[in-house]
């Protein structure tokens, strides 16, 4: 639609050039007809100047066109080639001559006929430009150029070929223009004349007309008035009647609902009573389900603490168990090796003495294998009884979760335990990447001194070897037995310090064993000890334990679902204090806005009838 909007820009700006083009013609044309003119001293289409005439009845708008006077003195007449026509004729001309186009442009701009706007070339230029006339019409100031020959004729034709309807139009309109001035003009003229007594006596009898109507009409009004005071009366009457019946029947139903209210009072403070007794018991019970509740989710923090304990310690046995046997191995293949290599030098002929000490030292290094055997036995055997006992505790922490299982539904607040339980389980996690990365460091010193072992014995495969080939043996024995002697010593030391730090372990896991059993036992004495107080307390409740931990009903529940419906609603007032407590002051409201509606309202009958009447 944009290059609609520009073709109608344009279409709008080249009319705009036709309307300054044609009004700048048609002055010029002026001009030029006056030059032309001089001799005549009236105007171009002007008539010849005559004095006002006094009798005002016998002139006409449409045959005679007569001058007013301005302050100078000076007389203007209106054009005279339009005093023939009527106005009739002249508004068929108008209509046949004007184009769409030109009733496109009086709707966007309508002319405003006043005698302030009206044109000074419909009326007559003046002679002097200091002083106004009796109108406040000024003198018309050309800013185009007044002589029409300099125009070319050939210009002029062309501007007057696409300007012909343009033309037409304007003059239609100027005709138009001094008709309505020509009017006006006759209208001042009756108005100085005196014609002002005549419309006088004409609005004087019009007003006698309209004072006539209206006393008439003031008539009718008081008849109406008469008429409405008397149905009001009527009306009146019957309101009276009614509302005494009426008030006789409310006084009668406000003695009944006072009656009423007496009873409701009663009934209200009896419930009141319930109601207090209740909560006083719900309270108590309230108080000690929560005490019972704080107490269980204690011990279920401290068995998921302990179990996750238990966990770990299996865990570190089970590692440690592992290294032993790792270990076990390692130095079972090394005393073979070293067996073996005793038996090839006893069965060579230079043997020293520092072999035979040597030997009695493997054996030394025997028994004490042995004895670590031993132990190992006695470790193995202690783990499988803390096993069994491990197995023990997971069987009475089964039966104890079936017994907890029961009472879950009640205890969804746990979530927040369960969170601060995954951040100790994060740090624990934390705890026991540090404690593999230990072990981790542990093995790999481990590997180091065993492959420090073996090529040791490697470099003594070498010495005796060199032994034999050599003559020089004494020397490289000596040399051998005291490397061999600090080696083993080395070993010895060595071995004492894992086996004492192994110990140190085990002894740490029994310790801990042994707390964690303790803890179960004191844990599941306070178990039964609630179980048997919820028993006592909850006696009535919907709920009974079992020896096992299986819930059972105690009473028997309605088939219907309305039980079921207060059955629940029971639950959640036990377990929401605040519901309950909201529960209690909208009973409270209701009935004190009952009562306060009761005592202060009136029905809406004795409101709404009166207005019906009216």
């Amino acid at each position: 639609m944009a290059w609609f909007a520009e073709l109608a820009g344009k279409a709008e700006s080249l009319l705009n050039n036709l309307d300054e083009q044609t009004g700048a013609a048609l002055r010029n044309h002026n001009s030029v007809l006056k030059k032309k003119h001089d001799i005549h001293p009236e105007h171009a289409w002007g008539q010849k100047n005559r004095p006002v005439p006094r009798n005002l009845k016998k002139t006409s708008g449409t045959d005679t066109l007569d001058t007013y006077v301005s302050k100078d003195g000076r007389k203007l007449s209106p054009p005279a080639h339009h005093q023939s026509h009527s106005p009739v004729k002249d508004s068929k001309v108008v209509a046949r001559e004007r184009s769409p186009r030109t009733r496109h442009l009086s709707v966007k701009k309508p002319i405003q006929f006043t005698l302030n706007h009206c044109p000074k070339i419909l009326v007559g230029d003046f002679k002097d430009d200091i002083h106004d006339d009796q109108f406040g019409l000024k003198r018309r100031r050309y800013s185009l150029p007044t002589d029409f020959e300099l125009i070319s004729n050939e210009n002029l034709t062309y501007k007057m070929q696409n300007l012909e309807v343009e033309n037409a139009v304007l003059k239609n309109e100027l005709n138009i223009m001094n008709r309505e001035v020509s009017e006006l003009l006759n209208r001042l003229r009756k108005i100085e004349d005196g014609n002002i007594l005549i419309n006088g006596f004409q609005e004087l009898s019009k007003t006698h007309i309209k004072l006539e109507s209206s006393e008439i009409l003031n008539q009718r009004s008081a008849l109406d008035k008469e008429t409405t005071n008397t149905q009001l009366e009527q009306l009146k009457q019957k309101i009276n009647e009614l509302t005494s019946v009426e008030i006789e029947k409310y006084k009668g139903q406000i003695q009944n609902k006072e009656t009423e209210l007496s009873v409701l009072r009663d009934r209200n403070k009896e419930l009141e009573d319930q109601v207090q007794e209740l909560t006083e018991k719900f309270n108590g019970n309230q108080s000690s389900h929560i005490k019972l509740e704080n107490e269980l989710r204690h011990a279920q923090s401290t068995i998921g603490e302990l179990q996750n304990d238990l966990v770990r310690s299996t865990a570190e046995c089970q590692r440690l168990e592992k290294d032993w046997e790792t270990y076990k191995l390692r130095v079972k293949s090394m005393l073979y090796a070293k067996d073996s290599e005793i038996k090839t030098l006893q069965q060579g002929a230079n043997v020293a003495e520092n072999t035979r000490t040597l030997i009695e030292q493997l054996e030394s290094l025997q028994k004490e294998r042995d004895e670590l055997s031993e132990s190992v036995v006695r470790i193995r055997v202690e783990s499988g009884e803390m096993q069994q006992q491990v197995e023990q505790l997971e069987g009475q922490l089964s039966a104890s979760g079936r017994a907890v299982a029961a009472l879950r539904e009640a205890l969804r607040d746990e979530r927040a335990a369960r969170n601060r339980a995954d951040t100790q389980a994060r740090a624990l996690a934390k705890e026991l990447k540090s404690m593999e990365i230990e072990t981790g460091q542990t093995i790999a010193d481990l590997r180091t001194a065993l492959r420090d072992k073996e090529n040791e014995l490697n470099h003594l495969r070498d010495t005796t070897s060199s032994i034999r080939t050599t003559d020089t043996s004494a020397l490289n024995v000596a040399d051998y037995d005291v490397m061999q002697n600090s080696i083993d010593n080395d070993k010895i030391h060595y071995l004492t310090e894992t086996l004492v730090q192994k110990q140190g372990k085990i002894d740490s896991l029994l310790a801990d064993n042994n707390m964690l059993k303790i803890q179960l036992d004191k844990l599941q004495s306070k178990y039964k000890c609630e179980i048997s107080n919820l028993r006592a307390s909850n006696a009535h409740s919907v709920v009974n334990l079992h020896e096992e931990g299986r819930p059972r009903a105690r009473h028997d529940t309605t088939v219907s679902g309305m039980g079921k419906f207060s059955l629940r609603i029971g639950q959640v007032l036990r377990r929401n204090p605040l519901f309950r407590v909201f529960i209690i002051i909208y009973m409270i409201g209701l009935h004190f806005w009952v009562l306060t509606v009761l005592l202060t309202s009136t029905p809406e009958s004795y409101l709404t009838r009166p207005s019906k009447m009216k």
